[in-house]
């Protein structure tokens, strides 16, 4: 489909349900970024970043990244859900490999921490830094950003 706000480029829909699409997106016009999609508050919201992972990484042809990713896009929005309150977004970006960013509205900045083996949280950014080539986060103007790169 062809998105009025940015001549050329084309949106990016997935699948439907009854109500309409679970997401969309309008990549750049040099197909390099997509998104940012916006996600509910709400634990359907890790499926649905999980749907449009492997959307893009199929147009991308990255498919041998789609089960890292999708774990760790996951995690990041699963961490989003129970540390901050607001909107949350996604963004994946197509590098020298894949990054993904999801951004939230708190201040608050994530800590890696090991776990103890009895936890029942704690081990998301652990799994982040051992799966990814990098991570981090950024300070934005409403919150911040944490991404992952996948190479």
């Amino acid at each position: 489909m062809h998105h009025p706000h940015i001549p050329g480029a084309r949106e990016v829909a997935f699948p439907q349900r009854a109500e309409g699409p679970v997401l969309s997106g309008v990549p750049r016009q040099d197909g390099r970024i997509s998104g940012p999609w916006h996600l509910p508050s709400d634990p359907v919201a890790c499926r649905r970043a999980r749907i449009a992972i492997r959307a893009v990484l199929a147009d991308w042809q990255l498919e041998h990244l789609t089960h890292t990713a999708e774990l760790l896009v996951s995690e990041l929005v699963g961490n989003a859900l129970l540390h901050t309150d607001g909107p949350l977004q996604l963004t994946v970006e197509r590098r020298q490999g894949l990054r993904c960013r999801v951004e939230d509205g708190s201040r608050k900045l994530p800590r890696r921490r090991s776990a103890a083996p009895d936890d029942e949280h704690g081990r998301g950014l652990e799994l982040v830094h051992l799966m990814s080539s990098e991570w981090g986060v950024e300070q934005t103007l409403e919150g911040k950003s944490v991404w992952f790169e996948l190479r």
